[in-house]
Protein backbone atom coordinates (compact mmCIF):
# COMPACT_ATOMS: atom_id res chain seq x y z
CA UNK A 1 0.00 0.00 0.00
CA UNK A 2 1.31 3.53 -1.15
CA UNK A 3 1.32 5.99 1.64
CA UNK A 4 0.35 9.40 1.00
CA UNK A 5 2.11 11.37 -1.29
CA UNK A 6 4.47 14.25 -0.19
CA UNK A 7 3.04 17.85 -0.39
CA UNK A 8 5.08 20.41 -1.65
CA UNK A 9 5.83 23.23 1.04
CA UNK A 10 3.55 25.50 1.05
CA UNK A 11 5.09 29.21 -0.89
CA UNK A 12 5.65 32.04 1.88
CA UNK A 13 7.33 35.26 1.16
CA UNK A 14 10.33 36.84 3.97
CA UNK A 15 9.73 40.25 3.91
CA UNK A 16 13.19 42.21 4.42
CA UNK A 17 13.09 45.31 6.24
CA UNK A 18 17.00 47.10 6.73
CA UNK A 19 14.79 49.14 9.63
CA UNK A 20 13.30 46.99 12.21
CA UNK A 21 14.81 44.01 13.77
CA UNK A 22 11.50 42.88 14.58
CA UNK A 23 10.61 41.91 10.84
CA UNK A 24 13.97 39.67 11.06
CA UNK A 25 12.84 37.42 14.24
CA UNK A 26 9.69 37.39 12.84
CA UNK A 27 10.42 35.98 9.86
CA UNK A 28 13.27 33.62 11.14
CA UNK A 29 9.75 32.18 13.57
CA UNK A 30 7.69 32.28 10.78
CA UNK A 31 10.33 29.62 8.81
CA UNK A 32 10.77 27.77 11.75
CA UNK A 33 7.00 26.96 12.13
CA UNK A 34 6.27 26.05 8.36
CA UNK A 35 9.06 23.64 8.56
CA UNK A 36 7.49 21.99 11.60
CA UNK A 37 4.31 21.96 9.61
CA UNK A 38 6.51 20.32 6.60
CA UNK A 39 7.55 17.38 8.69
CA UNK A 40 4.48 17.00 10.34
CA UNK A 41 3.05 16.55 6.32
CA UNK A 42 5.69 14.37 6.21
CA UNK A 43 4.80 12.06 8.97
CA UNK A 44 1.41 11.36 8.45
CA UNK A 45 -1.62 12.66 5.64
CA UNK A 46 -4.43 12.70 8.67
CA UNK A 47 -3.03 15.81 9.55
CA UNK A 48 -3.53 17.69 6.74
CA UNK A 49 -6.69 20.04 8.57
CA UNK A 50 -4.41 21.20 11.19
CA UNK A 51 -0.96 22.12 9.00
CA UNK A 52 -3.76 24.71 7.09
CA UNK A 53 -5.19 26.14 10.21
CA UNK A 54 -1.28 26.35 11.31
CA UNK A 55 -0.34 28.13 8.27
CA UNK A 56 -3.97 30.69 8.77
CA UNK A 57 -2.34 31.13 12.31
CA UNK A 58 1.45 32.09 10.87
CA UNK A 59 -0.16 33.95 8.17
CA UNK A 60 -1.99 36.45 10.57
CA UNK A 61 1.32 36.49 12.77
CA UNK A 62 2.83 38.11 10.01
CA UNK A 63 0.93 40.49 8.94
CA UNK A 64 0.21 41.49 12.51
CA UNK A 65 4.41 41.84 13.03
CA UNK A 66 4.70 43.79 10.01
CA UNK A 67 2.27 46.13 11.17
CA UNK A 68 3.68 46.48 14.58
CA UNK A 69 6.91 47.77 13.04
CA UNK A 70 5.23 50.89 11.03
CA UNK A 71 3.01 51.72 14.25
CA UNK A 72 5.12 54.50 17.03
CA UNK A 73 3.84 56.24 20.15
CA UNK A 74 4.10 60.07 19.05
CA UNK A 75 6.75 62.23 20.33
CA UNK A 76 7.54 65.97 20.68
CA UNK A 77 9.52 65.65 17.11
CA UNK A 78 8.73 63.74 13.92
CA UNK A 79 11.34 61.47 12.26
CA UNK A 80 11.48 60.41 8.64
CA UNK A 81 13.08 58.45 7.26
CA UNK A 82 13.70 58.37 2.68
CA UNK A 83 14.92 55.85 1.19
CA UNK A 84 18.45 57.41 1.40
CA UNK A 85 19.09 56.93 4.66
CA UNK A 86 18.48 60.74 5.66
CA UNK A 87 16.80 61.53 8.74
CA UNK A 88 14.67 64.63 8.28
CA UNK A 89 13.51 66.31 12.20
CA UNK A 90 10.39 68.55 12.48
CA UNK A 91 9.90 70.55 15.48
CA UNK A 92 6.46 70.82 16.99
CA UNK A 93 5.25 74.50 17.46
CA UNK A 94 4.81 74.00 21.33
CA UNK A 95 8.60 74.39 21.28
CA UNK A 96 9.54 77.02 19.85
CA UNK A 97 6.76 78.71 21.49
CA UNK A 98 8.72 77.75 24.83
CA UNK A 99 12.13 78.58 23.66
CA UNK A 100 10.71 82.21 22.73
CA UNK A 101 8.83 82.53 26.16
CA UNK A 102 12.37 81.49 27.71
CA UNK A 103 14.33 84.09 25.87
CA UNK A 104 11.84 86.79 26.66
CA UNK A 105 11.94 85.95 30.28
CA UNK A 106 15.44 85.86 30.54
CA UNK A 107 15.72 89.42 28.69
CA UNK A 108 12.95 90.77 31.21
CA UNK A 109 15.33 89.36 34.02
CA UNK A 110 18.43 90.64 32.96
CA UNK A 111 16.37 94.33 31.87
CA UNK A 112 15.17 94.48 35.61
CA UNK A 113 18.53 93.31 37.20
CA UNK A 114 20.10 96.12 35.27
CA UNK A 115 17.52 99.20 36.08
CA UNK A 116 18.29 97.85 39.83
CA UNK A 117 21.88 98.23 39.64
CA UNK A 118 21.19 101.85 38.22
CA UNK A 119 18.80 102.52 40.89
CA UNK A 120 21.25 100.97 43.54
CA UNK A 121 24.58 103.12 41.95
CA UNK A 122 22.18 106.57 41.76
CA UNK A 123 21.86 106.03 45.53
CA UNK A 124 24.97 105.87 46.88
CA UNK A 125 26.36 108.48 44.90
CA UNK A 126 23.32 110.42 46.68
CA UNK A 127 24.56 109.06 49.96
CA UNK A 128 28.07 110.10 48.89
CA UNK A 129 27.30 113.59 47.74
CA UNK A 130 25.25 114.07 51.47
CA UNK A 131 27.82 112.92 53.16
CA UNK A 132 29.98 115.77 51.86
CA UNK A 133 27.87 117.90 52.07
CA UNK A 134 27.90 117.00 55.60
CA UNK A 135 31.96 117.05 56.08
CA UNK A 136 31.97 120.74 54.38
CA UNK A 137 29.35 121.84 56.25
CA UNK A 138 31.68 121.17 59.47
CA UNK A 139 34.24 122.82 58.61
CA UNK A 140 32.57 125.78 58.04
CA UNK A 141 30.20 125.55 61.45
CA UNK A 142 32.85 124.42 63.50
CA UNK A 143 35.25 127.40 62.12
CA UNK A 144 32.48 129.91 62.83
CA UNK A 145 32.38 128.29 66.43
CA UNK A 146 36.01 128.34 66.60
CA UNK A 147 36.51 132.11 66.04
CA UNK A 148 33.42 133.13 68.29
CA UNK A 149 34.99 131.17 70.76
CA UNK A 150 38.36 133.46 70.86
CA UNK A 151 36.49 136.59 70.27
CA UNK A 152 34.96 135.46 73.77
CA UNK A 153 37.88 134.98 75.16
CA UNK A 154 39.75 137.82 73.68
CA UNK A 155 37.47 140.57 74.62
CA UNK A 156 34.96 139.83 76.94
CA UNK A 157 37.00 137.77 79.59
CA UNK A 158 40.22 140.02 78.87
CA UNK A 159 38.78 142.66 79.20
CA UNK A 160 36.79 141.54 82.44
CA UNK A 161 40.36 140.47 83.86
CA UNK A 162 42.33 143.93 82.83
CA UNK A 163 39.43 145.72 85.57
CA UNK A 164 40.54 143.63 88.61
CA UNK A 165 42.38 145.84 90.90
CA UNK A 166 44.83 144.77 91.00
CA UNK A 167 45.20 143.14 87.20
CA UNK A 168 46.76 139.89 86.88
CA UNK A 169 49.98 139.91 86.21
CA UNK A 170 51.48 138.95 82.95
CA UNK A 171 47.87 139.18 81.15
CA UNK A 172 48.83 139.95 77.96
CA UNK A 173 51.64 137.14 77.27
CA UNK A 174 48.75 134.65 77.85
CA UNK A 175 46.75 136.73 74.73
CA UNK A 176 50.36 136.55 72.42
CA UNK A 177 49.81 135.91 68.63
CA UNK A 178 45.86 135.51 69.37
CA UNK A 179 45.12 138.20 67.71
CA UNK A 180 46.80 137.09 64.03
CA UNK A 181 44.97 133.69 64.41
CA UNK A 182 41.32 135.35 64.82
CA UNK A 183 42.46 137.43 61.64
CA UNK A 184 43.49 134.12 59.58
CA UNK A 185 40.18 132.73 60.37
CA UNK A 186 37.99 135.55 59.74
CA UNK A 187 39.67 136.48 56.64
CA UNK A 188 38.99 132.26 55.76
CA UNK A 189 35.19 132.45 56.40
CA UNK A 190 35.24 135.75 54.31
CA UNK A 191 36.54 134.41 51.68
CA UNK A 192 33.67 131.40 51.92
CA UNK A 193 30.93 133.92 52.08
CA UNK A 194 32.10 136.28 49.44
CA UNK A 195 30.88 134.36 46.46
CA UNK A 196 27.24 133.56 48.92
CA UNK A 197 27.55 129.95 48.02
CA UNK A 198 26.01 127.44 50.08
CA UNK A 199 27.96 124.09 50.96
CA UNK A 200 25.23 121.81 48.66
CA UNK A 201 26.41 123.90 45.87
CA UNK A 202 29.51 122.22 43.82
CA UNK A 203 30.87 125.69 43.20
CA UNK A 204 31.64 126.05 47.03
CA UNK A 205 34.43 123.13 47.34
CA UNK A 206 36.45 125.14 44.56
CA UNK A 207 36.00 128.26 46.53
CA UNK A 208 36.90 126.14 49.77
CA UNK A 209 40.00 124.78 48.69
CA UNK A 210 40.89 127.99 46.16
CA UNK A 211 40.87 129.93 49.95
CA UNK A 212 42.58 127.94 52.28
CA UNK A 213 45.68 127.41 49.40
CA UNK A 214 45.80 131.15 49.68
CA UNK A 215 45.83 131.49 52.87
CA UNK A 216 48.11 128.94 53.90
CA UNK A 217 51.44 131.16 54.32
CA UNK A 218 49.47 132.85 56.31
CA UNK A 219 47.66 130.26 58.63
CA UNK A 220 51.26 129.10 58.92
CA UNK A 221 52.86 131.65 60.49
CA UNK A 222 50.54 132.87 62.79
CA UNK A 223 49.88 129.37 63.81
CA UNK A 224 54.00 128.68 64.29
CA UNK A 225 54.34 131.92 66.54
CA UNK A 226 51.01 131.07 68.66
CA UNK A 227 52.04 126.88 69.19
CA UNK A 228 55.50 128.05 70.06
CA UNK A 229 54.56 130.71 72.86
CA UNK A 230 51.46 128.19 74.39
CA UNK A 231 54.22 126.31 76.63
CA UNK A 232 54.26 129.93 78.57
CA UNK A 233 50.84 130.29 78.56
CA UNK A 234 50.30 127.19 80.42
CA UNK A 235 53.18 128.64 82.88
CA UNK A 236 51.11 131.87 83.53
CA UNK A 237 47.44 130.02 84.12
CA UNK A 238 49.96 127.87 87.07
CA UNK A 239 50.51 130.70 88.99
CA UNK A 240 47.11 132.20 88.75
CA UNK A 241 45.83 129.19 90.40
CA UNK A 242 48.21 129.54 93.26
CA UNK A 243 46.59 132.62 94.41
CA UNK A 244 43.34 131.36 95.23
CA UNK A 245 41.44 134.73 95.70
CA UNK A 246 42.68 136.10 92.02
CA UNK A 247 41.55 132.22 90.55
CA UNK A 248 38.58 132.75 91.92
CA UNK A 249 37.76 136.03 90.18
CA UNK A 250 38.81 134.14 87.33
CA UNK A 251 36.12 131.60 87.17
CA UNK A 252 34.02 134.03 88.25
CA UNK A 253 34.84 136.32 85.10
CA UNK A 254 34.74 132.86 83.07
CA UNK A 255 31.46 131.84 84.06
CA UNK A 256 29.78 134.87 83.58
CA UNK A 257 31.29 135.50 80.33
CA UNK A 258 30.42 132.74 78.42
CA UNK A 259 27.67 130.32 80.56
CA UNK A 260 26.95 128.17 77.53
CA UNK A 261 30.16 126.54 77.25
CA UNK A 262 30.73 126.13 81.20
CA UNK A 263 34.48 126.93 80.97
CA UNK A 264 36.61 126.53 84.13
CA UNK A 265 39.75 128.01 82.81
CA UNK A 266 41.43 130.07 80.58
CA UNK A 267 43.45 127.50 78.77
CA UNK A 268 39.90 126.14 77.70
CA UNK A 269 39.71 128.65 74.99
CA UNK A 270 43.84 129.02 74.56
CA UNK A 271 44.15 125.63 73.69
CA UNK A 272 41.52 125.88 70.65
CA UNK A 273 44.29 126.94 68.16
CA UNK A 274 46.41 124.22 68.80
CA UNK A 275 43.48 121.97 68.25
CA UNK A 276 42.53 123.83 65.00
CA UNK A 277 45.58 123.39 63.57
CA UNK A 278 45.85 119.67 64.32
CA UNK A 279 42.58 119.22 62.68
CA UNK A 280 42.39 120.76 59.46
CA UNK A 281 44.00 117.65 57.90
CA UNK A 282 41.56 115.63 59.64
CA UNK A 283 38.22 117.88 57.66
CA UNK A 284 39.54 117.93 54.62
CA UNK A 285 40.43 114.42 54.18
CA UNK A 286 36.81 113.72 55.51
CA UNK A 287 35.82 115.61 52.55
CA UNK A 288 38.03 114.01 50.29
CA UNK A 289 36.88 110.73 51.28
CA UNK A 290 33.44 111.45 50.21
CA UNK A 291 34.16 113.34 47.02
CA UNK A 292 33.86 111.60 43.68
CA UNK A 293 37.81 111.90 41.78
CA UNK A 294 35.56 112.66 38.85
CA UNK A 295 34.70 115.88 40.89
CA UNK A 296 35.98 119.37 39.29
CA UNK A 297 37.66 120.66 42.22
CA UNK A 298 38.93 116.99 43.14
CA UNK A 299 42.47 117.75 42.62
CA UNK A 300 42.49 121.01 44.64
CA UNK A 301 40.59 119.42 47.29
CA UNK A 302 43.44 116.88 47.31
CA UNK A 303 46.41 119.43 47.01
CA UNK A 304 44.64 121.34 50.21
CA UNK A 305 44.30 118.27 52.17
CA UNK A 306 48.57 117.54 51.49
CA UNK A 307 48.63 121.34 52.72
CA UNK A 308 47.04 120.82 55.63
CA UNK A 309 49.43 117.61 56.49
CA UNK A 310 52.57 120.04 55.80
CA UNK A 311 51.49 122.91 57.64
CA UNK A 312 51.43 121.14 60.76
CA UNK A 313 55.07 119.08 60.09
CA UNK A 314 56.75 123.02 59.18
CA UNK A 315 54.85 124.60 62.69
CA UNK A 316 56.20 121.14 64.81
CA UNK A 317 59.54 121.32 63.40
CA UNK A 318 59.12 125.36 64.17
CA UNK A 319 57.73 124.65 67.78
CA UNK A 320 60.96 121.90 68.25
CA UNK A 321 63.64 124.58 66.68
CA UNK A 322 62.15 127.67 69.30
CA UNK A 323 62.40 125.15 72.17
CA UNK A 324 66.12 124.06 71.57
Amino acid sequence: MEGPSRLPPPPFKLHKSASSPLRYSGAIRKVAKKNQVRDNLLEGGNKEEDNQVEEENLRTEEETAEDSVFMKPPTDSLDVTDTGAHRISLRLPSQDSFSEDSLVSEERLAEEAKKKNEEEEAAAKERQAQRQMMAIDELVQSEKNYLRMLQICTVNIRNSLLNLQPPPPDLDSMFLYIEEVMDVSSRLLSMLDQKQLTPDNPDFLENLCVSFLGLSSDIEAAYKEYLWNYNHISLVENSYKQKEALWNDIIQIIKSSAPEVNATSLSFFLVMPVQRIARYPLLLQTIQKHTDPSHPAYALLEQAAHTSVALNCRINEYKRFREV
